[in-house]
């Protein structure tokens, strides 16, 4: 059995598939329950002097998490700098975002590839995400992971379309759909790899228009796949680097583990113990607590056995972190949140003793 660890150190053996002195509690983004609890807007958060930085890590702290995020209100803050409309002013974390092309034909043909880290460089959106990151990296040090979350490749793309559109033209089989995912996926690459530069050790990337409640799994196949192995071939000096799809994404595991992505977010459709036997040695299983259903309107008491019960099926061999399929809902009581980890310690005492 491993000494205590630090929250890092916990979080960096889970993701090697090494012992662990317990299964490590993450949450995935936390913005909503932090930006409803403290009763102000992302925009209020951003104009802190220090980008409120001091209340992420406090928050986090607080949740016991093993990781801190960056980039709060900002999964999607990659689209605003790209053109898309967004409204962060009102109070309790609604993030309103509109479709920045237009004319299909016209603007993504004059997308241009070369000049997107110069882009984002220029986005005053993206600098103040990126002091956030060095701002908490100095905050936590080597406590704790800090994550950087951003928009996937293929729902971003979907974004800045519409939704709605983007799927239409996904089934008019659109010659413009290749171009625009490339774009996108060029621009979650370099996102990530400023994260990385300015301190986070972990990329958290939440691809939800992936998931199979939205798209087949050949449109997965044919247009998805190729945005993460782009993705992931452009990383630099990324240590960690972690999927979020929702929904039912149990058949997505396959190319996610060929894909040699270091660890698979899931939503609570996802079998624990299947989707561990099916990820083997060579990819970390993350999630999969219903955050709804479970840790906002479950007891304390539920989400303990829950968490227990992972814990036990995974085991104290790494390859597996606990967190809520999705973001937390808003009024998620605290206690919920705490129960994951008190459960987790629970088992592994057992285990010593």
């Amino acid at each position: 059995m491993p000494r205590t660890m630090t929250s890092k150190e916990r979080v960096k053996a889970a993701f090697a598939h090494n012992p662990v002195d317990r299964v490590p509690m993450m949450i995935l983004l936390g913005e909503t329950w932090m930006i409803e609890r403290e009763k102000i807007s992302f925009k209020d958060l951003r104009e802190m002097d220090d980008l409120g930085a001091e209340l992420i890590v406090r928050t986090y702290d607080e949740m016991q998490s093993d990781s801190v995020t960056t980039g709060l209100g900002c999964w999607i803050g990659l689209l605003e700098a790209l053109g898309c409309p967004t409204e962060i002013s009102k109070i309790g974390a609604p993030i309103e975002v509109k479709p920045c092309i237009h004319d299909v034909a016209a603007d993504i043909s004059s997308l241009d590839r070369s000049k997107i880290r110069e882009r984002l460089e220029n986005s005053e959106l993206i600098q103040k995400m990126m002091r956030q990151s060095r701002e908490i990296k100095k905050l936590v040090g080597d406590r704790k992971s800090v994550a950087g979350q951003m928009v996937g490749p293929f729902s971003g793309a979907s974004m800045m379309v519409g939704v709605k559109e983007f799927m239409i033209l996904l089934g008019k089989k659109s010659p413009y759909i290749k171009p625009l995912l490339e774009y996108a996926t060029d621009c979650c690459a370099e996102i990530a790899n400023m994260y990385c530069e300015n301190g986070c050790d972990l990329i958290q990337t939440c691809d939800p228009c992936s998931s199979g409640d939205m798209i087949s799994p050949k449109m997965y196949e044919q247009h998805v796949v190729p945005t993460l192995e782009g993705l992931t071939s452009q990383l630099k000096n990324c240590e960690t680097f972690l999927l979020h799809i929702c929904g039912k994404a149990g058949m997505r595991l396959p190319h996610v583990k060929a894909l040699g992505i270091d660890g698979f977010s899931v939503d609570s459709p996802v079998d624990l113990k299947e989707s561990l036997e099916a990820a083997g040695k060579e990819l970390t299983m993350v999630g999969n607590f219903n955050p709804n259903e479970l840790l906002c309107m479950g007891t304390s008491e539920a989400v303990y056995a829950a968490a227990y019960a992972n814990a036990e099926i995974a085991g104290l061999d790494g390859g597996y972190v606990m967190m809520p399929g999705c973001d937390l809902a808003a009024r998620t009581p605290l206690e919920n949140i705490l129960a994951m980890v008190r459960a987790s310690s629970d088992y592994a005492a057992s285990v010593r003793n």
